[in-house]
């Protein structure tokens, strides 16, 4: 840890001494794991100000990006946003929990929490997916359910109408 800040400082300082004079940053920032550098988060300037469509602290995003990890392994990253899109349209809709935590961790509701899947460790991929979800990005249309048809061992799943297929998820409003 103490490596990267290092790296990060110094380069800092070269960038800002020899080659550019440092400005203000006016776009928003977000940060994401780097798988690269260990236990490092890098920065990412936006060109245009986002609002995020819920209030979430940097817990809650860690815990979206681990649900996110666990529940989206293995798809693209517009399977990963999907999912993450999905969690966020529950909290703000009125049948589920107003909380991120009510949302994930409300019975049955997420396989991974059930297997202790969510407790793998979130990737760059899954992170960004998390804070490009909570800035407005649903490649769902608002879904407030998704499953995997292939693996899925819930009855009453079947009953919902699929309106979108990304990867290996169905999703439903």
């Amino acid at each position: 840890m103490d490596r990267c800040y290092k790296i990060i400082i110094v380069s800092l300082l070269v960038l800002g001494n020899v080659l550019i004079s440092i400005k203000p940053v006016s776009a928003r920032e977000y940060y994401y794991l780097d798988n690269k550098t260990e236990g490092c988060f890098v920065q990412v300037q936006d060109t245009e100000k986002k609002e995020a469509v819920i209030n979430l602290n940097d817990d809650e995003i860690m815990l979206l990006s681990k649900l996110i990890a666990g529940e989206a392994r293995g798809e693209s990253y517009e399977g990963q946003v999907a999912v993450a899109a999905v969690v966020i349209n529950r909290v703000k809709d009125s049948r589920f929990p107003d909380t991120l935590e009510g949302v994930i961790y409300q019975k049955n509701a997420f396989s991974v929490v059930r297997n202790g899947n969510i407790n793998v460790e979130p990737t760059s991929s899954t992170y960004k997916a998390a804070q490009d979800a909570l800035y407005g990005k649903d490649p769902t249309n608002d879904a407030i359910y998704f499953w995997n048809p292939e693996i899925s061992t819930c009855s009453w799943i079947n009953t919902l109408n699929p309106h979108l297929r990304i990867g290996n998820h169905v999703f439903a409003k």
